[in-house]
């Protein structure tokens, strides 16, 4: 080549695919696979980044949200319908929550936070998107088992643990799903990944509000809520079948991520670790104040069949008030995740002030304003997750991206677990505070 005078060459093969190419006197040649790979390894490109290289038309792929919805029905349905659970193992006429119970159930939690990171262990053979599979089939195994208690065990409290089994499938699913989705999606780009964070309140809430109106409509599902959990399962095998047909091809950018490969970024911290303490320092705090009151102490404070508002003595069927109170938590959720996805990075901690207010007015014994808790600690959650998620995407490099995520989900469900441990003791308090009266069935006529 230099003898003909070129600067530089390439060869191509009989198909035109560029095989060797670069200046005569390098010393490196690649082939044109090679030469984007290497150039994306040096780059360390971020999530936003190599959307752009990897989805250059910005495709979005709205179908993502039937996929995440469902894991997040099971999860609303573990923590919100707990009650009904207590009720099918013990009787009707429990009202105080067993130590033994409380445990089980906390199992939701415990699964989440081990999960959260172990599954890099204990599932290190499986790329992101296996693993999407894996948790999907977990939760539908946790509906199974929970609907089992109804079905076949109901009045028997030495099959509690069913309990432990349940919500424990629930939390490795939870504590899987979450940050590999989300990883898995990141090469598609944040307006498929703003669908899949929307469709983790809308798939909570509607659990939480409709199937709240369906009991408080129903005296069937009273009697049956089971049926909610069986909806749900099969919702969660709709949606294996929805990311199969529509994503699991498109979602194969990471062809590995080992256990090895999981230390080997955990080694690298100071790349991506620093980048995100604050929120991991803000979650924790807000992931307390969720596990509180999601409805948390609300489900205990108003455990009998209608409740009588302060001041003005209204009577509600307590289903339609813990409706409504999962309404404005929908709407904070929602409306935030949507607003501050699109709006430049703030300070985490600003957001805290949302949660800190809403406790405020939840806190004063006027049961007109109780839903203000709801939506004060909703819309700080909902602005935190989405900040978060647009932080790491914008400013942490695409492979650490799945241990950014991990890690920040962890130390938020650290709030969690502290949080759900809490609430069988101030509930207690709580309810002394507010003095709520508990009506009988005939008072709700």
């Amino acid at each position: 080549f230099a003898i003909m005078g070129l600067d530089e060459y390439s060869i191509q093969t009989a198909d035109e695919t560029t095989l060797l190419r670069g200046p005569v006197n390098g010393d490196l040649t690649f082939s044109e696979a090679d030469f984007e790979k290497k150039q994306l390894e040096d780059d360390d490109p971020t999530g936003d980044e190599l959307s752009k290289q990897r989805n250059p038309d910005q495709l979005v792929y709205r179908s993502i949200f039937l996929v995440v919805m469902p894991i997040f029905c099971g999860y609303a349905a573990l923590f919100s319908l707990q009650g009904e659970v207590m009720k099918a193992i013990y009787g009707q006429d429990q009202t105080d929550e067993p130590t033994i119970f409380g445990i089980a159930c906390s199992m939701l939690y415990f699964g989440n936070l081990i999960f959260r990171l172990g599954h890099n262990v204990v599932f290190g053979f499986a790329i992101p998107r296996t693993r999407v599979v894996i948790s999907m089939a977990a939760m539908t195994l946790s509906m199974w088992t929970v609907f089992s208690i109804f079905v076949w065990f109901r009045n028997d409290d030495r099959y509690v643990f069913l309990v432990f089994i349940g919500y424990g499938l629930g939390g490795v699913a939870i504590g899987t799903f979450e940050s590999n989705v989300l990883s898995m999606i990141t090469p598609l780009g944040k307006d498929t990944k703003l669908w899949a964070i929307i469709a983790i309140p809308v798939g909570i809430n509607t659990v939480n509000i409709g199937g709240f109106i369906a009991l408080g409509y129903s005296d069937w599902l009273q009697s049956n809520p089971e049926a909610i959990h069986f909806c749900v399962m099969s919702f969660c095998l709709f949606g294996v079948l929805i990311l199969y047909i529509f994503l699991y091809d498109k979602c194969d950018y990471i062809s590995s991520f080992s256990i090895m490969d999981f230390f080997r970024s955990f080694l690298a911290w100071k790349e991506w670790i620093w980048t995100i303490k604050y929120n991991c320092a803000a979650m924790t705090i807000d992931m307390f104040c969720v596990s509180l009151f999601s409805p948390g102490v609300i489900l205990y404070i108003y455990d009998g069949p209608c409740i009588e508002f302060t001041i003005t003595g209204f009577i509600m069927n307590s289903f339609w008030f813990v409706a409504i109170y999962n309404s404005f938590f929908f709407l904070g959720d929602t409306l935030s995740r949507k607003i501050f996805y699109l709006v430049k990075l703030i300070n985490p901690f600003y957001f805290l002030l949302f949660s800190l207010g809403g406790i405020f007015m939840g806190l004063i014994d006027i049961t007109i304003l109780v839903p203000l808790t709801a939506l004060g600690v909703s819309f700080a959650n909902g602005s935190l997750y989405t900040q978060t998620n647009r932080l790491i995407d914008k400013e942490v490099p695409e492979k650490y991206n799945l241990v950014a995520l991990s890690f920040w989900l962890f130390v938020g469900d650290i709030g969690s677990v502290l949080g759900s441990n809490t609430i069988s003791f101030l509930s207690t308090w709580i309810k002394e505070l507010y003095n709520t009266p508990v009506l009988s069935s005939a008072a709700c006529a």
